[in-house]
């Protein structure tokens, strides 16, 4: 339980450092990052998020079948939609060539993640 609370306490807290709020994400504006520093930043926190919304599948996962698993898997369906929003918005506000690069960087664990998720829920349909 401690482990869950410090990864999305993490994964918040990185949101508040790079002041990225979930309105300001999804909200697309094209501007070009100031720096290959920034960018690397901002995917970088994906990727943390990526970590989190991962892990928050694997403890819904651990707790199928109990009293832990509606709260378990609310948890990891918030951190995949947050996953997915800060994605979607960096995507939004790049042009088409650091577009391209992001998504060779990071797009496909994006997509297993989100596939994955979608085949737990699909799991629960089949119980």
């Amino acid at each position: 339980m401690l482990r869950r609370l410090a990864s999305s306490a993490h994964a918040r807290a990185l949101f508040v450092r790079l002041q990225l709020q979930p309105t300001a994400i999804a909200a697309p504006r094209r501007r070009p990052h100031s720096t290959r520093a920034d960018l690397d930043r901002e995917i970088e926190a994906i990727a943390d998020l990526a970590t989190t919304a991962r892990d928050e599948m694997d403890f819904a996962e651990d707790s199928r079948n109990s009293v832990y698993y509606n709260d378990d898997k609310k948890a990891a369906h918030d951190a995949v939609e947050e996953m997915a929003a800060a994605y979607a918005g960096l995507l939004g506000r790049l042009g088409a060539a650091d577009r391209a690069a992001v998504e060779q960087r990071i797009g496909m664990r994006i997509k297993e993640i989100q596939s994955a998720y979608e085949v737990m829920t699909m799991q629960d349909l089949e119980d």
